[in-house]
């Protein structure tokens, strides 16, 4: 995505309900997560995306951003569910989440088109009353 399209995204797309977290080491953003609050009937839902980036994963990076997220989400949004989709060769981000009491739910065949091929991915959850503590 280029700098523009991010920089408007920022600028004029966040609103009510959007909870960004930013890891930073030495000045240099090295990873990013997003709590997306639902609306009405789904209020207890959020969805989340996060990015870490390549030259920085294994760090702890990862694990800091999703301990702060579930935190917020748990203790300052009142947020019953979390969700979230991860390409099913992903096994790092996989057990990260699962880390963080996250279950797979599903299999979606051909989700995305990624590298010339499509590739399937895991809707995954976590609610609150089911994850560890």
């Amino acid at each position: 995505v280029s700098l523009d399209k991010r920089r408007k995204y920022v600028e004029e797309d966040l609103g009510e309900g959007v909870y960004y977290l930013v890891s930073e080491v030495y000045g240099k953003v090295v990873g990013n997560l997003g709590l997306h609050r639902k609306k009405d009937r789904l209020a207890h839902v959020a969805g989340l995306g996060m990015a870490v980036h390549d030259d920085d994963q294994d760090q702890g990076i990862g694990t800091a951003l999703m301990a702060a997220a579930m935190d917020m989400a748990d203790n300052w949004l009142n947020l019953n569910r979390v969700e979230l989709e991860v390409y099913v060769d992903n096994k790092r981000a996989i057990h990260l989440y699962e880390k963080f009491g996250f279950v797979i739910e599903d299999t979606l065949k051909a989700q995305a088109f990624r590298d010339g091929e499509y590739v399937d991915s895991h809707p995954m959850g976590r609610v609150r009353d089911r994850a560890p503590s």
